[in-house]
């Protein structure tokens, strides 16, 4: 068989990856060794970020229906809450999707899978790679089909996605090392409905000396995520079981609660490890396959979907001749230092909340409540704090795709997040991401008559202009005059100018031909 890319993995990245080349028009196959989607709720949050990207799919109000809003964020001691950061709302002015998200794996899993489906498109389930080769101008798999195992299969295509997860069989062929370590506590997870007397939208971290517990709201009346760390008492011992812990968790949290049914439950090691290339020549790592990290943040699964989104828009512009490999090594550039970062960041939140260390107890217990009352408080640092966890503040301002000749003092640049900025749009306000939603490039003519003439005729199918007026928003973002900004497909700014012709446009252009 011949396609354009293969997908290793049917996991939220996989398919993302494989949603988002249906987007572009690119022909791929994608298998997984499940039979189907995975029913475990696994990772919980979705990010602003990701949420719009479901916003370009179309699928960003199917999210919010069966999601649930978290309103609070609460750090409790001895059953006490010791700090409190209101998250209803949090971002408002600074995306569509001001709130923290609960939306489990298996929900993006099976709205991702059927999105792939209405396409006309399909996993092969049941099905592994056994090995691939890579040549200079194309890749082959061979894979293995659970249901038939005497059928030989051999796909040919021009690049290969591993996305197929942590221990991924891709990487360990390629011979990546998988650079990090591992943390020393086991960690549980579990799923439940439990009654008690906490609204049902609030995030609870309850600290102690002994572990950390964590209950995150999932959608439905008293269902819960509970998780943490494993006490010292629990060193060595195998088979645990979730009634071993009940006493742990209520000891823990020190409230009255009544946990009524245990619906999934897991014990594992976490580790913190992240591959030094994300593209080897015709294959790329994506996802738990590059890079993965405690859960503190909920960062995980988004950083996923985002890896899959700033690649397929590249593989497609490859693939379809408008840009070359130049291209596609941006990649690596853009998502492997927000790996890094979110490595460290993570792993920092995860050791003061989880160490046994003297210091760090007594700094939690009775420093650190008294300065997170102050900070969260105070709105403008709760509107960071947003930022961050909401994946919306990270910048490409360093990749080779980002330019800008600019003279206005401006509060964003080439590389950023596009700015939020509200815009009446057939008689209705509202964001400009609105107008963002085609898979393709978007340049939008502030204060200024756009016309499909700035647009050379070789670029016409892959860019569309869109006239803005030069209001008290913009100017409030430094914009004083006529501007332009070429958003990229997956919203980030990769041109940015004071001016604009045919000419910069395909100069820009040909910054992906390595011209």
């Amino acid at each position: 068989m011949r396609t354009q890319v293969i997908i290793i993995g049917a996991g939220p990245t996989g398919l993302m990856a494989a949603c988002q080349l249906a987007r572009f028009n690119v022909e791929f196959i994608i298998i997984d060794t499940k039979p189907a989607p995975t029913h475990e709720s696994r990772a919980m949050l979705v990010t602003a970020r990701s949420m719009e990207i479901y916003q370009q799919m179309g699928l960003a109000d199917t999210v919010f229906e069966q999601g649930q809003v978290i309103g609070k964020f609460a750090i409790y001691m001895n059953g006490r809450e010791k700090a409190v950061l209101e998250t209803a709302n949090a971002g408002n002015g600074l995306t569509d999707f001001p709130n923290l998200q609960a939306f489990e794996q298996f929900k993006n899993e099976e709205l991702l899978y059927e999105q792939l489906k209405a396409t006309g498109r399909d996993v092969l389930w049941r099905t592994s790679l056994v090995s691939f080769e890579q040549h200079d101008d194309h890749v082959v798999a061979s894979l293995y089909d659970k249901s038939d195992p005497f059928r030989k299969i051999s796909i040919q295509a021009s690049y290969l996605l591993a996305c197929d997860g942590s221990s991924s069989p891709v990487r360990q062929q390629l011979g990546l090392s998988f650079e990090g370590g591992t943390y020393q506590n086991k960690f549980f997870v579990a799923d439940v409905k439990l009654s008690w007397l906490q609204p049902a939208n609030k995030l609870i971290a309850s600290l102690s000396h002994v572990n950390f517990c964590a209950f995150f709201p999932m959608y439905g009346n008293g269902n819960y995520r509970i998780l943490g760390t494993l006490p010292e008492g629990f060193a060595g011992k195998e088979n645990v079981i979730f009634d071993d812990l009940k006493d742990v968790i209520t000891a823990n949290i020190k409230l009255s609660l009544n946990i009524e049914k245990l619906n999934w439950f897991s014990v594992y090691k976490l580790h913190h490890r992240c591959v030094n290339s994300f593209r080897i020549n015709r294959c790329f790592l994506l996802g738990d396959a590059a890079h993965i990290h405690s859960p503190a943040g909920g960062q995980g699964m988004n950083t996923g979907l985002q890896d899959a989104h700033n690649l397929a828009w590249k593989l497609a512009l490859v693939l379809q001749g408008v840009a070359d490999d130049k291209l596609i090594n941006t990649y690596h550039d853009e998502r492997y230092p927000f790996a890094q970062w979110l490595m460290k960041f993570t792993d920092k939140i995860f050791a003061f909340m989880t160490s046994c260390n003297w210091f760090l107890y007594q700094l939690r217990t009775y420093v650190m409540p008294n300065i997170l009352r102050l900070v969260l408080s105070t709105q403008c640092i709760s509107k960071r704090i947003f930022r961050i966890l909401s994946q919306i503040w990270y910048s490409y301002r360093k990749s080779p795709l980002s330019l800008q000749f600019i003279k206005q003092k401006l509060k964003f640049s080439a590389g950023d997040r596009c700015p939020y900025v509200m815009t009446t749009n057939e008689g209705k306000l509202q964001s400009i991401y609105h107008l963002l939603l085609e898979p393709k490039f978007h340049l939008l003519c502030i204060g200024s008559i756009g016309y499909d003439g700035l647009i050379p005729d070789h670029l016409i199918n892959y860019i569309k202009v869109v006239n803005l007026p030069l209001n008290e928003s913009w100017q409030k973002l430094g914009v004083q005059s006529g501007l332009y900004l070429l958003i990229r497909p997956d919203n980030y700014i990769g041109l940015l100018s004071d001016e604009i012709s045919p000419g910069l446009i395909s100069g820009y252009f040909d910054t992906f031909k390595g011209k």
